[in-house]
């Protein structure tokens, strides 16, 4: 009886378990992805001492999730416009001060994580990510906003805490994205000069 119950219980956790292939499993390393890389759906990269973004990632054809976090990558690659499957993707903590066009071709990205960077300026490509919900700029450098952000229909939220940006910056970024209901974070403007 005792094994009857201990084979009961077990059951529930080995359903639970994940396996590469399976579309929840997190791969946590280039090396054990590359085995079957067309499997590779969650990528986790994050906290592994990375100076620059990762080669080839586009082998990936499947890739949704990719987590880059908390690394010393600085510079985003041309290459970053293949992850076209990609739906989040986490690139904070790193040293990164600029975001190429090429990020324009993520169309199924909905969430976009570049907070604690350097990031200056947001380009105009930024508007062809129509599926975006969630952009994370929390304490960059932010200088400059396209005003292509208002094509983010469906940007549910948009923080840009840590910086300071002009009472008229603020202004002009909240009339762009009026219309999508975009929750916008800023931190309190400063009359500091």
């Amino acid at each position: 009886m005792k094994h009857y119950l201990l084979f009961l219980f077990f059951i529930p956790l080995m359903a639970l378990s994940q396996q590469p292939g399976d579309v929840d499993y997190v791969f946590e390393s280039l090396k054990e992805a590359d085995k079957n890389p067309i499997q590779v759906y969650h990528l986790d990269l994050h906290k592994q001492k990375l100076e620059a973004f990762p080669k080839n990632l586009s082998r990936f054809k499947n890739l949704r999730t990719l987590d880059l976090s908390r690394n010393k990558i600085s510079l985003l690659p041309a290459e970053i416009g293949e992850l076209t499957s990609v739906e989040e993707l986490n690139l904070a903590k790193n040293k990164i001060y600029s975001i190429p066009p090429q990020i324009g071709a993520l169309k199924k990205l909905k969430v976009l994580n570049l907070s604690k960077n350097d990031v200056e300026e947001i380009p105009a490509e930024i508007g062809e990510l129509r599926q975006l919900e969630k952009l994370d700029l929390w304490e960059n450098n932010v200088q400059k906003v396209d005003s292509n952000i208002q094509q983010l229909t469906q940007l549910q939220v948009l923080d840009l805490r840590g910086m300071i940006i002009s009472d008229e910056m603020q202004q002009q970024i909240s009339t762009w994205l009026s219309e999508a209901g975009t929750t916008i974070q800023f931190s309190a403007s400063c009359n500091c000069f």
